[in-house]
Formats: structure tokens, sequence, C-alpha cells
């Protein structure tokens, strides 16, 4: 059986299709857009995401609410990782939150306003900082926490 543009049966259901489709498109772009927060933040020093190490810059950081992903980026890297939601009234404010052991940082939780925020998971770079600092009290963690616009 063909279908061509001739065919009646092509006819009766392209305009059809044609307006499901476009729906589907318009609804979908906005429900995307309507799950996504983005920040910005100044981070002035090297910091792990995943597997992933990035350098100090300027980056923007956007959260996927519906997905529960986090996706950092500037102009040249870039990471992004799942995350699990955070919901703390006393934390109002936009953040970003990173482990520090000695001159290594860990990006753990990104705080988007209103007490809302995700948890990143703890990469295996941090259980090995973790490991090796857990007999040194001068090399043990440090909660770190910058603003984000």
């Amino acid at each position: 059986m063909s279908y061509s543009i001739r065919s009646g049966r092509y006819r009766r259901w392209a305009p059809r299709l044609a307006v499901v489709v476009s729906m589907m498109a318009a609804s979908g772009a906005s429900v995307r857009a309507a799950r996504a927060e983005e920040l910005r933040g100044q981070i002035p020093f090297s910091f792990t995401v995943g597997d992933k190490t990035l350098p100090p810059g300027a980056y923007h950081v956007e959260v996927d609410v519906a997905q529960g992903m986090v996706e950092l980026r500037d102009f040249t890297h870039g990471a992004f990782a799942l995350a699990i939601a955070l919901d703390d009234p006393r934390t109002p404010e936009t953040k970003l939150v990173f482990h520090r052991y000695g001159d290594q940082y860990v990006l753990r939780e990104v705080w988007t306003g209103g007490g809302l925020g995700r948890e990143l998971p703890e990469p295996r770079v941090e259980r090995a900082l973790a490991e090796a600092a857990a007999g040194k009290p001068s090399a043990r963690m440090e909660r770190v926490e910058l603003p984000a616009l």
C-alpha cells in the first residue's frame, strides 16, 4: 500500500497530523521552559562535578526540575549530573555548595531559591579524598558556599 501526496488517504490525514505535531511541539517547549531553573555563578577555583574537573570561571547553571539534571557550562567547558531534590525552607537564597578537601573542591549542592535545591551524588574523587583525609585533621572536609545569581 503506498501513500502518495495525491492519494485521498494522505490528503485526509495530513492536516490533522500537522496540527497534532505542532501542538505537541509547542506544549513540550513550554513545559520544558517552565521546569528549568537558570543560575549564574563565578567560581574562583577548579572543582569536580561527577568525574569531570572544571577550571575556575563564570558558569551558567541550569537545573531541569522534571528530569533531575544539573548542567554547568562556560564558554569552553561543561558537565552535567543527575541530582536528588532538596527542600529546606531555611535556605531561601540561591547558592552553590562545594565540599573542600585541602585545595580540591567538589560541587555537591545547587540551591535555586525558595528553599528548593538539588544534591549531586558523591563522586569517586570525593570518596578518595575523604579516605585520605580520615587520619588528618588539617585535611578534613569543609563546606564552601558561593552565591549564585
